[in-house]
């Protein structure tokens, strides 16, 4: 029997990560007042451990529902606005962008596609794709680890990856308009920074 999943002691009957969050429908059954539950599942930054924020609760199972629902379309609505307002390609990059032999070399300085199965479906386009590597072990391909310290390409934000999820390296003659803009502005940050990627706050929560 598959062990249910729980977040701090209460145990997890549906959940739909769509967008920055993910919605949980929760259920206590020591708690005979408000035992059907929803709230959203964050990671503590620098823990990885969960949390639940933003938890109401009822007796009244169609109402959780319906809270849980709602939670679910404005995260929808909010991918959906997020697209318009960056103007996100969503064209999918795969192996015929991808450099021959690219990984076979330090990925150190250099852009790397992630595979689309590493995104969720709602991020599984170039703008989320592209991935300048800084630091990690995983950068060399006989090194020790399997991290990948990076930035987006497309918004500059933090980007952490694993080098089993990098499809390759980007083909410069493959690569859209903005991506070397892209890459110059994270240069520059890293000179003003000593160095130094300097931390941008996400606030999605990806």
């Amino acid at each position: 029997m598959e062990d249910k999943r729980t977040v701090c002691g209460l145990e997890v009957q549906f959940a739909m990560h769509v967008g920055p969050r993910e919605v949980l429908f929760l259920l206590d059954p020591n708690d005979t007042e408000t035992p059907y539950m929803v709230g959203y599942c964050d990671i503590i930054p620098g823990l990885g451990a969960e949390q639940i924020n933003e938890l109401v609760g009822s007796d009244d199972y169609l109402e959780v529902v319906d809270e849980f629902l709602t939670r679910v379309q404005r995260q929808v609505a909010q991918v959906r606005a997020d697209r318009e307002m960056c103007d996100e390609p969503q064209e999918v990059f795969g192996t015929a962008q991808c450099l021959p032999d690219g990984m076979k070399h330090s990925l150190e300085s250099r852009v790397v596609i992630l595979k689309p199965s590493a995104l969720r479906p709602e991020y599984q386009n170039v703008a989320h794709q592209l991935i300048y590597c800084i630091g990690g072990n995983g950068m060399s391909p006989d090194g020790h680890g399997t991290a990948i310290f990076g930035k987006s390409v497309f918004s500059g934000e933090n980007r952490d990856c694993r080098r089993h999820q990098v499809l390759g390296v980007l083909d410069p003659a493959a690569a859209p308009q903005w991506v070397r803009p892209g890459v110059c502005a994270i240069i520059e940050q890293k000179k003003e920074a000593g160095g130094k990627p300097k931390p941008k706050d996400r606030g999605d929560g990806r």
